[in-house]
């Protein structure tokens, strides 16, 4: 009869070699399921990556021409055609266009964005990409060009707020605020962008329109390119709204002045009183000042100086001063300025 018992397990470097070569075929054929499952995996494409290298694939083909039956957004000059259809999208989409940037159109008024790209005729690489805001009024409309504007402009002539810096051109005119984004520098193209802003202007009549808050600031050390409209929560003060603000260089400190009509005597001092608090919450201090400005106060924080004040309806004040004897001495100037508004008091 065979002997079926079962002989003892082997010891010593037989038994180790035999369990390590046991060890390694299994470890040989994990390796090849996984390979197995990478191989399949890979030939099914996430779709996110799908989209990516197809979009990549458009980039590099460049834009879609338009269709023989689009139409132009604005009146084109002579030597440019149409390179892509118009888009045009509302409050509820300008994000899908402008995703990062609209929440300042929106905060400023926003009724709808039209953009399209134009190219110089037969050269599909020099292009200008033409964004049309139109913005309800014309105070909203600057409120955007004010904040969007940049260190490097250059001011042009053919409207009161209009300006280019390197490939690009931007402008008010009434209601509407424009941007034109150009592929690159070439003379031909801010030729052709300088002729797109006057045939916008000629083909939309609009009432002249002036903004007064502008005229407001003293202008001793006025940087008088540097007035903004900050269209809601100014300085991260909820509430805060429709505050001009101008900067300030005197004798060499650099600070902020601010002004905001509001309803009226009443609500400027409600509003005045609630920044203070609200530069107290976050750890602001009111200091005496041997020169006071009647009705406002004077706040430090983080190292900072903050003059806040009510002149007739209008809430105002220096905001970020370093030296709080210039940062007075500006707001008192300031409310000067203010008294003498016809009808404010």
């Amino acid at each position: 009869m065979p002997d079926t018992r079962i002989s003892p397990a082997p010891s010593g470097p037989e038994a180790h070699s035999g369990r390590e070569t046991i060890l390694a075929l299994c470890v040989l054929a994990s390796l090849t399921v996984i390979a197995a499952g990478m191989a399949t995996v890979q030939s099914r494409f996430n779709p996110a990556v799908v989209n990516f290298l197809q979009g990549a694939a458009d980039r590099a083909k460049g834009p879609a021409a338009a269709p023989a039956t689009a139409e132009p957004i604005l009146p084109l000059p002579e030597g440019m055609s149409l390179l892509t259809p118009a888009e045009r999208f509302d409050r509820e989409t300008l994000s899908d266009k402008i995703d990062g940037k609209a929440e300042l159109y929106l905060s400023a008024g926003v009724i709808r964005l039209d953009s399209q790209r134009l190219a110089l005729a037969g050269q599909p690489d020099l292009w200008v990409e033409v964004f049309i805001y139109d913005m309800g009024s014309f105070e909203n409309a600057y409120a955007v060009f004010s904040a969007q504007r940049r260190a490097d402009a250059t001011m042009l002539d053919f409207a009161e707020f209009a300006y280019r810096a390197e490939n690009a051109l931007f402008f008010v005119h009434g209601p509407y605020y424009l941007e034109m984004i150009a592929s690159g520098t070439d003379d031909r193209l801010r030729t052709s962008m300088d002729a797109l802003a006057r045939e916008f202007i000629r083909s939309r009549p609009v009432a002249q329109a002036t903004i007064a808050e502008r005229d407001l600031f003293p202008k001793p050390g006025l940087v008088a390119t540097s007035i903004s409209l900050i269209p809601a929560d100014a300085f991260g003060v909820a509430g805060l709204d429709r505050v001009f603000t101008a900067a300030y260089a005197i004798a060499g400190t650099e600070m902020t002045a601010f002004l905001s009509r509001r309803a009226d005597p009443q609500a400027a001092a409600a509003l005045a009183g609630a920044y203070v608090d609200f530069l107290k919450t976050y750890g602001g201090e009111v200091k005496a000042s041997d020169e006071p400005v009647p009705g406002g106060a004077v706040v430090a924080i983080l190292d900072m100086y903050e003059v806040v004040f009510a002149e007739g309806p209008f809430l105002a004040g220096v905001h970020e001063a370093p030296d709080r004897d210039k940062a007075v001495m500006l707001a008192k100037e300031l409310a000067a300025k203010l008294k003498e508004v016809p009808g404010a008091r």
